[in-house]
């Protein structure tokens, strides 16, 4: 009883920091931040933070993945699973795009995270693990129950790989989220707003996959 008790304020001290951690690095970029910082911010030693975490790579990384549950929940929770194939894909797609206007900060993170760790050699342990979440956890892979659902009610073609399918549209969209989260795109006098490209790629999106003899 005595273990598990120190075992959950362990825990619940780890949680602290990671959250501690997301707000640092959410107002300023992980690259502008250090173990110092987090340790001021949470009022622990260095000696506490080493408890929990062998660098500040290693909370970069817990931080991500904590961004990513929390985007997938997001989208998750707007799914409708009475509706048809398509018509479930449209409002998680949708429920994206309002993610990243409600957290834009969060979509710029992944962005920065993909990008840096990306181009520079990390931890392989650190890259393991999170490779593992990403694949075990379905974090890039909830678009699939739909689509399965698409081809059998017939809303969406028949010929669809479900799970290349999935990644195919998990990759357009984010890519396109960071993006435009980033900036703003001008065509010779006009601004294109977030809107005007989101609902055209979800659109694009939606016809290369839906039945058209529905």
């Amino acid at each position: 009883m005595s273990e598990s008790w120190h075992e959950k304020i362990k825990n619940k001290n780890r949680e602290e920091i990671i959250q501690t951690g997301k707000e640092l690095f959410l107002k300023y970029n992980f690259i502008n931040v250090n173990i110092k910082d987090v340790c001021t911010l949470s009022g622990i030693s260095r000696v506490t933070f080493y408890k929990h975490f062998k660098s500040i790579d290693e909370l970069i990384f817990e931080v991500q993945m904590d961004i990513i549950r929390h985007m997938v929940q997001f989208i998750k929770s707007e799914d409708r699973c009475e509706e048809s194939g398509k018509d479930r894909i449209i409002a998680m797609l949708n429920a994206w795009i309002n993610f990243a206007k409600e957290y834009k900060d969060e979509i710029k993170f992944i962005f920065l995270f993909d990008f840096y760790y990306g181009a520079y050699d990390s931890n392989e342990e650190l890259k393991l693990k999170y490779e593992n979440f990403i694949l075990e956890d379905d974090m890039s892979d909830f678009f699939t129950d739909a689509i399965n659902k698409g081809i059998i009610d017939r809303s969406l073609k028949s010929d669809l790989h479900p799970t290349k399918t999935g990644y195919y549209m998990f990759q357009t969209i984010m890519g396109v989220l960071q993006r435009v989260s980033y900036t703003s795109l001008q065509i010779k006098d006009e601004v294109l707003t977030f809107d005007d490209i989101t609902e055209t790629v979800v659109e694009m999106i939606i016809s290369s996959i839906k039945n058209i003899e529905e």
